[in-house]
């Protein structure tokens, strides 16, 4: 697929522009954040932001947005890793009891997928679905499955020097599975190749349409997939819906809006960019980020965290 993101040059410079005083805001995360990640909106429609905080100078910790406007606030610290010390929250997903899935993003295949339950907005129980995973990164939650992305599967030793990513498939239910971070994993239902010299990663973002469709791309070699499962939650068809080099540098996190209409965060390429059914890219914002690594579509705007920095970018398309 030729498809070309209509926000470049000198157009795409005076747009970029207009969009920044016309439809963003930036709001400033709280001093426990040191680099906010992944994103969701819980039942009470409250905006949640997960932040590794990867300098360890804060514990990692989720934070809550509970209205526009409003201030950021912590909700809780993630508990640590006894084998590390701490925990690095990045892609976080809710359930329908209410529980928080959250990838814990770890050196040394150290990388847990967590189940947290509250009571009364309190953390009541963390639990781990999975552990030894080498890079977690996104998860979703669809019809008892989650799909969590790891961008680079350290078991996988190419001649070629390629990298390879993995979609990864736990059912809810699952409790301290251990994963071997190669394709003789069962739980991994989807992979692809990186073969960037320069960029390793791969699969990272993952988001969920109104059909159950599951999007993900390819953070070095910039495509993007569209994956859809079957009755037994494994992967039927897969269509690679943007190829690398038509319109996204770096496809980093992705949500979905009501609409069906899908987000991407361009980390090096300074963007936000809505994908059409086709697969199409239009850029709705470019320049004015700090290393955009995921947005999330809430209360008639996209918020899109700023990796490189400590604020979240309110952006109204």
């Amino acid at each position: 697929m030729n498809s070309k993101i209509i926000c470049s040059g000198t157009i795409a410079t005076a747009l970029a522009g207009l969009s920044l005083a016309a439809f963003a805001s930036t709001v400033q995360m709280p001093v426990e954040c040191t680099n906010p990640d992944g994103m969701c909106v819980d039942a009470k429609d409250r905006l949640v932001i997960a932040a590794p905080n990867n300098d360890h100078r804060r514990p990692g910790a989720v934070f809550r947005l509970d209205a526009p406007g409003a201030k950021p606030y912590l909700w809780f610290e993630v508990p640590p890793n006894p084998a590390s010390g701490y925990a690095a929250p990045m892609g976080v997903c809710f359930g329908p009891e209410g529980e928080l899935y959250v990838c814990d993003n770890q050196n040394d295949s150290q990388g847990r997928l967590l189940r947290i339950a509250f009571t009364n907005d309190r953390v009541a129980s963390c639990e781990a679905i999975a552990v030894g995973l080498s890079n977690a990164n996104g998860v979703k939650y669809l019809r008892g499955k989650l799909y969590l992305t790891q961008a680079f599967l350290s078991g996988v030793k190419r001649a070629d020097g390629a990298s390879t990513s993995g979609l990864y498939m736990f059912d809810a239910r699952d409790r301290g599975v251990r994963v071997r971070n190669d394709l003789s994993d069962s739980q991994c239902v989807f992979s692809d190749i990186t073969r960037n010299p320069n960029i390793k990663g791969g699969l990272n973002g993952v988001a969920i349409d109104p059909r159950g469709r599951i999007y993900t791309g390819n953070y070095g070699d910039g495509h993007v997939w569209r994956l859809t499962p079957g009755a037994d939650g494994r992967i039927a068809k897969s269509e690679r819906i943007l190829e690398g080099g038509a319109g996204i540098v770096t496809p980093d996190g992705m949500c979905v809006d009501a609409a069906g209409t899908v987000y991407v965060a361009d980390m090096r390429g300074d963007a936000l960019v809505v994908l059409d059914e086709n697969g199409r890219p239009r850029c709705v914002r470019k320049g004015g980020f700090t290393r955009p690594s995921e947005p999330c579509a809430w209360r008639g705007s996209v918020y899109v965290a700023n990796y490189g920095g400590t604020t979240l970018e309110r952006v109204t398309p």
